[in-house]
């Protein structure tokens, strides 16, 4: 699941978080898993749950220990050693703008955008997410995300991406659609679609 996803991404955070922000974010992702919550839902349901509470886990097992944040951060591309993370570049930009002292002509050409991206792309794995992280992911592949919503009276928590189409793996055009089937846990006397779909 993890491939473009960050373990930021796993429990809805920036990179920046403080560790209580982080703490309360785990502790929501586990409550949305809870088996009780699940009780009954069709097998892919569980699946993705299972999964979805594996990636919790490990985003908390990373994310919780400084050095194995940090550690992350830098590996990631997140920060670079020494520096902390890197403050998202919203200046102006151009062949007239320099980046000031400290900056190497390298450092400038990495934040050009390149001049043509490719057509297609590997459409990323996320299933297993909930559904803000799944568009996060799918955006930055540079898909667009179409949900479908399979509880017919969901309880107002966000949603557990259960499948995708299309598959991960698979090669789609930039700009195409992927198509993302979300579970919410039923509102107490809501309905839940059969397995068979």
């Amino acid at each position: 699941m993890i491939g473009m996803a960050t373990w930021y991404d796993v429990l809805g955070v920036l990179p920046d978080a403080e560790p209580d922000d982080i703490r309360e974010a785990w502790q929501a992702r586990n409550a949305a898993l809870d088996p009780r919550l699940l009780a009954g839902a069709p097998p892919d349901v569980q699946s993705a749950a299972d999964r979805a509470r594996h990636a919790v886990r490990e985003a908390w097992r990373v994310l919780a220990d400084p050095a194995a944040r940090t550690s992350y951060d830098e590996q990631a591309g997140l920060a670079r050693p020494g520096e902390g993370l890197a403050a998202p570049y919203r200046g102006p930009s151009g062949p007239d703008v320099a980046l000031g002292a400290g900056w190497s002509a390298a450092d400038e050409e990495a934040l050009e955008p390149y001049s043509s991206p490719s057509s297609r792309v590997v459409v990323p794995d996320v299933t297993g997410l909930f559904f803000q992280a799944g568009m996060e992911v799918a955006g930055r592949a540079g898909l667009r995300v179409v949900p479908v919503r399979l509880t017919p009276r969901p309880m107002p928590v966000e949603g557990l991406v259960v499948g995708q189409t299309p598959s991960a793996g698979e090669r789609a055009h930039r700009d195409s659609t992927l198509t993302v089937q979300l579970w919410h846990p039923p509102a107490p006397g809501g309905q839940e679609p059969s397995a068979g779909r």
